[in-house]
């Protein structure tokens, strides 16, 4: 059984619902996860906050932060993972930010943040990938599902 199988099935019988906030994979991991029958009893929203501007207008960081760490931290990880679920009132928040792309500062190609958030707790890991951009975004979106699962699971 695939990790996004897995997480779908799990997701259905804790009869648990998840948010995401997708930058870096743009909506691949909400796309992953609805592919099954019975998505919407367990997918709530997924958004794709790709821009700066986005992540200040839908979820209030402000933009001075924003422009300091180009929209990728830890910190920054959190406020989405937290905010998302929060927003829709669902049982996880998750996030996900980074950079993929040959734009990115110095050796800070392949950072991601993966965040995870439930009424317990709120917890942010940091990967470092290798690849060209779009082989990091679909490893990303694979440790995002990874980093939910792992969590539900504790």
């Amino acid at each position: 059984m695939s990790k996004t199988k897995e997480l779908f099935s799990l997701l259905k019988k804790e009869k648990k619902t998840v948010a995401l906030c997708e930058s870096v994979t743009a909506g691949l991991v909400s796309y992953l996860l609805t592919r099954f029958s019975g998505a919407s009893q367990i997918f709530k929203l997924g958004t794709a906050a790709y821009s700066l501007e986005a992540k200040n207008k839908l979820f209030g960081i402000p933009q001075k932060k924003l422009k300091e760490t180009q929209g990728v931290s830890e910190g920054i990880a959190r406020i989405l993972a937290e905010k998302i679920r929060k927003l829709i009132n669902s049982d996880i928040g998750a996030s996900i930010v980074g950079f993929a792309g040959p734009k990115a500062k110095r050796g800070m190609k392949g950072v991601i943040f993966v965040g995870f958030s439930d009424k317990n707790k709120t917890v942010v890991k940091k990967i470092k990938l290798k690849g060209e951009r779009n082989t990091i975004r679909k490893k990303a979106a694979l440790l995002l599902i990874e980093f939910i699962l792992e969590n539900l699971k504790q």
